[in-house]
């Protein structure tokens, strides 16, 4: 009985950078992001980013059903979550980090994945639609950015020297709030 309170008041990982004055894009606060790629996402020099955080809290916040989304930042961080999600999915099918990298990449940049507004966006309820096509087009390469640097960090985790990593591999049948990014 004891055990079941504790994980009552387990709490979930929240970003750090919710109290911190953003601009957004339908409600999610565009972060400043270490990256190479295009996209609206200001420089966070070498600074810990919100892919970072999505990436270190993963493990944690994957086992919750429920989320309470404390600022824009929290939206941020729960889109990369039922991304880091979909990614451990996808690579967990292939046995090499070439295939994984392959399908992935690809993945990250296509038009397939619903951006706030879309019909079957899972996140419909966090994320306000865009007002405007300026705004539309903004979160969507936003997002492609967040996505785009995410895989390029997971992989190494995902295949640390080239062999799968059974610890990461354990969640790719998990589901954050019950939810998957794009459905198949």
């Amino acid at each position: 009985h004891r055990l079941s309170k504790c994980r009552l008041l387990m709490p979930s990982y929240h970003s750090q950078q919710n109290g911190v004055s953003f601009p957004s894009l339908c409600g999610c606060a565009v972060l400043p992001v270490r990256t190479g790629f295009p996209g609206p996402a200001p420089s966070a020099g070498d600074a810990e980013d919100i892919v970072d955080e999505a990436l270190k809290a993963f493990r944690w916040n994957i086992l919750f059903k429920n989320f309470e989304v404390l600022g824009g930042a929290d939206r941020a961080l729960v889109y990369l979550t039922l991304w880091i999600q979909q990614c451990i999915a996808v690579a967990d099918q292939f046995q090499t980090l070439e295939e994984a990298r392959k399908s992935l990449e690809s993945l990250a940049i296509s038009d397939r994945i619903p951006n706030p507004g879309d019909q079957g966006f899972p996140l419909a309820a966090l994320f306000t639609a865009s007002t405007s096509a300026e705004e539309n087009q903004g979160v969507k390469a936003y997002l492609k950015q967040l996505r785009q640097e995410t895989v390029v960090r997971l992989l190494p985790a995902l295949f640390p020297e080239g062999q799968r990593n059974k610890w990461w591999f354990q969640f790719s049948k998990k589901k954050f709030m019950n939810m998957v990014l794009q459905k198949p």
